[in-house]
């Protein structure tokens, strides 16, 4: 007995022993979840969606989709009859072996539509491999080549979590496929080539989804896969003074080099600049062959309220490291320092913008940038809590008009601020200030109205109205109409109107679609939204009753409200990024859905109404 266990010991030990060495990679297991550590893993692509640093579509398209960022979520919603998806290119050498993690939730929604991961996709050809789930504990994995193959046809499983985060992890090793669901193995098959290069994910009809994170690495099955190496070198910087300087554009040159032996596809550079000091151009994106550089330029504007005797400025790489293993470099300029003297473009102090002063003018860019004028800002504030009659007094209507007057007056450029409060909020006067903004404002010119009172919708007319403090009934002959509102709106002639309407039934307002285009923070962005007018409304609610009570003395709307523009940081704060920033919260602490929309027959083309930050408050 004692020998036949002795015989089964060196038995184990011998086939340990050949595991780790004659057999080399076998002591990695891709069945397992975890065979890989991190050592093994080289990221790709990392998006923990904290900062929209890989230009996600947020916002609104056309009504009928909408995306924004949430506590270091990604929040998506599809409002019609049709899925919605969104991905990003991330280069993936398929004869290498990958995978591929998407962490989401399905927040509501239908339960028997699909949501999830997408990848291998190819916008052009309309082709993608999809990993889904639905609520009703169901995934599948198909691909979609004009129509679907199912690998695997919806199929019942326990480990779908319906009420918190799901895992689905795409993994190729070799020439298989290892489908992973909460780090369960559910299916495995022969590797299919990809048809692109987009990775994604899907919000099925009518539901949202939360995703906690997108995730694309290199596997290996030891530790020498390592991160593209690169070098900074032939650093330089210049101005159009020689001098590094508050007031002045600053050009940054480098070569960027790499030096391993293999591409550097997903390289990703991201620029940290001190306050008052904005980034104006910069190239985000690289990719290096082998061997391969590239000449970098970054040019900044230094505000003439910087107080600091030098200038930070920290550059971060994701998708390959430098020469010395770190993956972050500072570099680091005393203000005044003399540089190379060189046309480098500049940009107006943001403290001055008033007239014909243009923040905006002169700053070339890109070639597809415009010059504007922005002219002034002006703004028109309406609070009512004093109603009679058949009207019940509101309680929180005047105290948020006033902080939204303050707001505006403390943190923001506005030249002239017209308010009616309570008694002044009859129905000649609103009108008036209509007419007088009609007959003043130019062109160029920026309008901002606030609302808050009692609203009214008339079911017969199919209309919504505004309630002045002297309407003692719903009589429609007392009240001011959507239509005449969209009216004077038309007659106004402003570069922007922007209204916001904290109201019953304010959601009347709306006869359009939005088209925004593609968030980010940077000069073209915003001289592409200022440069065509706009008419747009915020709203409470839709056609449905809104709460007056909420928190701190002010309504949920407005609290959420005066929470955006407080809290906003950028020099430029546009309307549909103040809509995107209170609607989850207004949605998530009461009972009424705010709304973001171009009012029709107004003269909207698509822009957006900017809010600029005052440079010293």
């Amino acid at each position: 007995m004692k020998t036949f266990i002795y015989w089964c010991l060196c038995l184990i030990f011998v086939v340990q022993i050949t595991s780790k060495s004659t057999f080399g990679q076998s002591m990695t297991i891709p069945e397992v979840y975890n065979a890989y550590s991190e050592s093994k893993k080289v990221p790709l692509f990392i998006e923990e969606f904290t900062d929209n640093k890989n230009g996600w579509y947020l916002g609104i398209k056309e009504n009928v989709w909408f995306q924004n960022l949430q506590d270091g979520t990604l929040f998506f919603q599809s409002y019609e009859d049709v899925a919605k998806e969104d991905y990003k290119e991330v280069y993936i050498d398929q004869s290498k072996d990958f995978e591929i993690e998407l962490k989401i939730r399905l927040d509501k929604g239908i339960q028997n539509k699909f949501n999830g991961l997408q990848w291998g996709k190819s916008a052009k050809e309309g082709k993608q491999f999809d990993f889904f789930f639905n609520g009703q504990g169901q995934y599948t994995i198909d691909k979609f080549t004009g129509t679907f193959t199912d690998f695997v046809p919806a199929k019942a499983t326990k480990l779908i979590n319906n009420y918190t985060y799901n895992l689905l992890t795409v993994r190729k090793v070799g020439l298989k496929y290892y489908f992973f669901l909460n780090k369960e193995l559910v299916y495995s098959m022969p590797f299919e080539p990809l048809f692109g290069n987009g990775i994604g994910f899907q919000v099925a009809e009518r539901s949202s989804v939360q995703i906690d994170y997108l995730k694309v690495w290199q596997l290996a099955s030891d530790n020498s896969v390592k991160l593209p190496n690169l070098a900074i070198s032939n650093q330089s910087f210049s101005s159009t003074s020689g001098s590094v300087k508050q007031g002045e554009s600053v050009k940054m040159k480098f070569n960027l080099k790499n030096q391993s032996s293999q591409e550097a596809n997903n390289i990703k550079l991201l620029y940290t600049l001190p306050a008052n000091v904005m980034l104006l151009e910069s190239k985000n994106a690289v990719q290096l062959k082998a061997g391969g550089s590239e000449d970098i330029e970054v040019v900044f504007y230094i505000n003439k309220g910087y107080d600091k005797n030098d200038l930070a400025i920290n550059l971060k790489i994701e998708g390959a490291q430098f020469d010395s293993g770190l993956t972050e470099k500072n570099f680091n300029l005393p203000i005044n320092q003399t540089i190379v003297a060189d046309q480098v473009q500049q940009v107006q102090d943001y403290g001055l913008m008033r007239g014909s002063n243009d923040p905006l003018k002169g700053l070339k860019v890109a070639k597809a940038m415009q010059e504007v004028s922005v002219g002034k800002y002006y703004a028109l504030i309406i609070g009512i809590d004093n109603y009679t009659g058949e009207w019940n007094p509101l309680k929180n209507a005047v105290n948020d008009a006033k902080a939204v007057e303050q707001q505006l007056k403390d943190r923001y450029e506005f030249e002239s601020i017209h308010t009616l409060f309570n008694e002044q909020a009859t129905r000649a006067n609103i009108l008036k200030e209509y007419e007088w903004f009609m007959a003043n404002i130019h062109e160029t010119d920026n309008l901002l109205i606030f609302y808050s009172g009692h609203g009214d919708y008339n079911k017969e007319l199919q209309r919504g109205f505004w309630v002045p403090v002297d309407a003692t009934s719903s009589s429609v002959s007392g009240l001011i109409s959507n239509t005449d509102i969209q009216s004077f709106l038309s007659g106004i002639k402003s570069k922007h109107t922007f209204l916001i309407a904290d109201a019953c039934f304010s959601g009347d307002i709306f006869r359009g679609k939005t088209l925004t285009i593609p968030y980010e923070n940077s000069f073209k962005y915003y001289n592409q939204i200022y440069s065509k007018p706009s008419r747009t409304a915020l709203t409470s609610g839709g056609v449905e009753p809104v709460m007056d009570g909420g928190k701190d003395g002010h309504s949920i709307f407005a609290y959420y409200l005066l929470k955006s523009l407080e809290n906003n940081q950028n020099q430029f704060f546009d309307a549909s990024q103040l809509y995107n920033d209170l609607k989850i919260a207004v949605i998530n602490n009461s009972n009424q859905t705010p709304g973001f929309s171009p009012i029709v027959n107004t003269g909207d083309e698509g822009g957006q109404f900017i809010f600029i930050k005052k440079q010293n408050p």
